[in-house]
């Protein structure tokens, strides 16, 4: 292969290549655009395009810093710049910060709400019509609520999650939690915190952890559960305390 710019002879055009960036300080083209079919170097030999006709490029590319353009609005008649990348100007940024619903620190009030009820607890929630109207269940204000709400209606073909006359295993997990914050008085069973100082019910732990069962409902027997706060549970998870086991009440 002959160097295009001192003529030397190299056996192969990688080597010329190679003599020519070294020798001459300018690397030689290794691609040709598929636009103007110009002759270029790309250091990745990749691009399909030279710079003039890259589309993403330049003055291509409609976020370009030269590329705005002039329209007016079309709300109050101001004339106003903008990039034509995505979409036509139709709103000058004065009447777009002024509209109803189209920015964050100025979002339309949600009207069309409705009030309605927790089953459980009777607190009032604010819920959309189309919500209340497909919500055959109804609706709770905690996962608390809901869980008390099952363990009340565990029994009964009426009730959603009835099964040819048998508990669920979401419902025996809520009924055996209830009544084992009911029987410890709803009180860490190891550091003796209330729900009152916690600001929220105590954690239901597994004594024997359910994936040492068969069956994981077997795991939800009030004598394999004892009230704890967080942080107790945590530390019973990790076995630095030990939360002993307690006699059904």
């Amino acid at each position: 292969m002959q160097c295009p710019t001192c003529d030397r002879e190299l056996p192969t055009e990688q080597g010329m290549r190679q003599h020519h960036t070294k020798v001459h300080g300018e690397p030689l083209p290794n691609r040709t655009c598929k636009d103007c079919a110009l002759e270029f170097y790309d250091p990745k030999a990749r691009r399909s395009y030279c710079d003039d006709c890259n589309p993403n490029a330049g003055s291509n590319n409609g976020n370009w810093r030269d590329a705005k353009e002039t329209t007016t609005c079309t709300h109050c008649d101001a004339d106003f710049s903008y990039y034509p990348s995505s979409k036509k100007g139709v709103f000058c940024p004065d009447c777009v910060a002024d509209a109803d619903g189209l920015l964050p620190e100025n979002y339309a009030e949600t009207v069309d709400r409705v009030t309605v009820a927790c089953r459980a607890c009777d607190a009032p929630l604010s819920v959309r019509p189309a919500a209340r109207e497909s919500q055959e269940r109804g609706f709770f204000c905690t996962l608390e609520c809901y869980g008390t709400w099952l363990s009340d209606n565990v029994v009964g073909p009426a009730h959603h999650q009835w099964e040819g006359g048998t508990i669920t295993y979401g419902q025996k997990w809520w009924a055996v939690r209830r009544r084992a914050l009911e029987r410890d008085d709803y009180t860490c069973q190891h550091c003796g915190v209330d729900a009152d100082e916690l600001g929220r019910n105590p954690d239901v732990h597994h004594l024997e952890p359910v994936r040492s069962f068969d069956e994981p409902a077997g795991a939800h027997r009030l004598e394999n559960v004892v009230s704890l706060c967080r942080q107790c549970h945590r530390h019973a998870e990790e076995g630095t305390i030990s939360a002993g086991p307690r006699d059904e009440k």
